[in-house]
């Protein structure tokens, strides 16, 4: 019962949601739709009784009871209001389309901003990644869902009411007939959403594990890769496994609904045929005008066009929908990650870490156990460690990217856990391994997140390594990079020494490399951390790398092994104390010969 309850207040909740949400993005526009909408409806059903009124009008005159120009009068009357009908229904579906346009663009961004203020955490959550795909999947939906709903009640609802007084006028037997004919179709309409809802729920991970082999075939950046690996056949045998499984799903749920709309079309066939069958007993019976039956026999069509459209359509796209559109809503209720540290942090206080633990979504071993570390204002700190030994999960900690699951962390006397996201990371700046490639020119790709900066980025490109040489650069800071975009292709080393130069040029109080110099030598490498500590001087600095001839510059040697700080210190100590930072360095030495 209590599943039942949550899913009527979700119902109600995206309908709500979606209507402040275009009420207050585009006010004049939503009010002018569906207000539009109203007169529209009436007159569709006003056409009808002009049609009765002109035909009895007509009858009049030819028996001798009425004027002739009364009938013409009746034929401009029914005239206009043709006229006026086409009029209100185009400006209505011109807003209607303008409306959907607009909000639509509105509902992605709603999606992106909600992603910004998600805890980090939740992306190594797979759970989650099925949210944000039925989320995804589901805007479009609760815009087709709401509009649908305002459509019902600013245009069928008028329509019908006008036509229920109506028929009611020329014989309440037919309204009940045309009632009890659509009962069917809108109990079909109700057993089609849970099919749908369940479909959603079942094929959502199924299209998202689909859409991923889809892009290890087609993007570009893996062609090399599954080329010459021999990957491709694997690949597309699991995308092509996937695609049955999405396929027989469908068809499934498509099966069930079809012979639910075949047996309910029948139904409502017999009822068409019934009512037709009591308007002829009805005007044979002298029950009825000949203008009331030319008008009621002509409007029967519309008006099952008109409920067909509604419920099997119209509400029925909106009921199938509602699945995606449910999931959205649920997406959008998330929790988020919000400070309520009132104080800005104040970097002279260091960043502390204080017997902190970190465990990912799911995992059962701690990635992070019992870390207790202080780093000091303007000191440089190497992280090192094996494989898996925990250094990127300590940096995500250090700088408040995740929270620990035990223990605190002071970024600048401010808990990670209570501080803004925004106030630690405009303090921050970072080349991370998996850097990306922006297809813009070279130097939209350095002033990236500092679109309005006017500072020059040549000196960032010079401590980077960068030589705008023009066959490489031909257009020189104005190169369009990326060949997607018919710009220059780069090698991933001229993309890394971009990323870098990206991180250079931001304004910071502590800079993070993590290992953002694999596609370089090592010789170049401690180059490059030797410009960054030059550049961050009285600034902290925190590097991560496996490359242990690079960790001379730094200050201090935080050696991680199986989450755990196995030791710590300067790099003439611990090689003097012959332990795994020994090992790890004289394993490496030739690289540095």
């Amino acid at each position: 019962m209590k599943k039942d309850t949550r899913k009527k207040f979700q119902f109600y909740r995206v309908f709500a949601y979606c209507t402040r949400f275009m009420i207050s993005y585009s006010p004049l526009l939503f009010f002018g739709t569906f207000l539009f909408a109203v007169p529209h409806g009436i007159m569709r059903g006003f056409s009808v009784f002009a049609t009765q009124n002109l035909f009895d009008s007509v009858e009049d005159a030819i028996m001798g009871g009425g004027e002739l120009r009364t009938a013409y009068f009746m034929l401009l009357v029914l005239g206009l209001a043709f006229v006026l009908r086409e009029l209100l229904n185009g400006l209505h579906n011109f807003l209607h389309t303008t409306l959907s346009d607009k909000i639509g663009g509105g509902l992605q961004r709603a999606i992106h901003r909600k992603m910004s203020r998600i805890d980090p955490v939740a992306f190594e959550n797979v759970d989650f990644h099925d949210d944000m795909e039925k989320a995804d999947r589901g805007k479009w939906s609760v815009m087709g869902f709401t509009t649908t709903l305002w459509d019902m009640m600013a245009f069928y609802v008028p329509y019908f009411i006008f036509m229920g007084f109506y028929l009611h006028h020329v014989s309440p037997q037919f309204v009940f007939a045309i009632a009890l004919v659509f009962v069917p179709t809108l109990v079909g309409q109700v057993l089609r959403t849970k099919i749908t809802a369940k479909f959603v729920d079942v094929t959502a991970p199924i299209r998202r594990e689909h859409d991923f082999y889809y892009n290890a075939i087609t993007h570009r950046r893996n062609f090399k890769e599954t080329r010459i690996l021999g990957v491709y056949n694997f690949y597309i045998g699991r995308y092509l496994e996937l695609l049955k499984k999405l396929s027989r799903a469908e068809l499934s749920a498509n099966r069930k609904i079809n012979l639910l709309d075949l047996g309910l079309s029948l139904l409502s066939t017999f009822g068409y045929v019934g009512i037709l069958f009591m308007l002829i007993s009805a005007l044979l019976a002298g029950e009825i005008s000949v203008g009331a039956f030319a008008a009621v026999f002509s409007s029967i069509g519309m008006m099952f066009s008109m409920m067909e459209e509604l419920i099997r359509n119209r509400l029925g796209r909106a009921a199938e929908n509602m699945g995606y559109a449910h999931n959205f809503m649920r997406f959008m209720a998330l929790p988020e990650r919000k400070g309520t540290a009132e104080k800005e942090p104040n970097l002279s206080l260091g960043i502390e870490m204080q017997n902190v633990s970190f465990t990912y979504p799911l995992a059962e071993k701690k990635s992070v156990d019992a870390i207790n570390l202080k780093i000091a204002q303007g000191e440089t700190v190497a992280i090192v460690g094996e494989n898996g030994a925990g250094k990127s999960t300590l940096v995500r900690l250090l700088i408040g990217l995740y929270k620990p699951d035990e223990g605190e962390i002071l970024f600048g006397g401010i808990s990670t856990s209570k501080a803004r996201l925004t106030s630690i990371f405009e303090k921050l700046s970072g080349v991370f391994q998996k850097y990306q490639q922006y297809m813009f020119t070279l130097k939209e790709n350095i002033r990236m997140g500092h679109r309005e900066a006017t500072a020059e980025i040549t000196q960032s490109l010079t401590q980077a390594g960068i030589d705008l040489d023009p066959a490489t650069y031909p257009q020189g800071e104005d190169t369009m990079l990326g060949r997607e975009f018919d710009g220059v292709d780069l090698s991933g080393g001229q993309w890394q020494r971009i990323a870098i130069a990206r991180g250079l040029y931001r304004t910071h109080e502590v800079v993070v490399l993590d290992e953002p110099t694999a596609a370089i030598d090592p010789i170049e490498e401690s180059r490059i951390y030797e410009k960054f500590i030059e550049i961050s001087k009285n600034k902290t600095a925190i590097i991560v790398t496996h490359r242990l001839g690079s960790t001379k510059i730094a200050d201090r040697v935080i050696v991680m092994e199986k989450g755990k700080i196995a030791d710590i210190g300067t790099h003439e100590e611990l090689l003097s104390r012959e332990g795994v930072y020994a090992k790890m360095f004289n394993a490496q030495a030739q690289w540095y010969e």
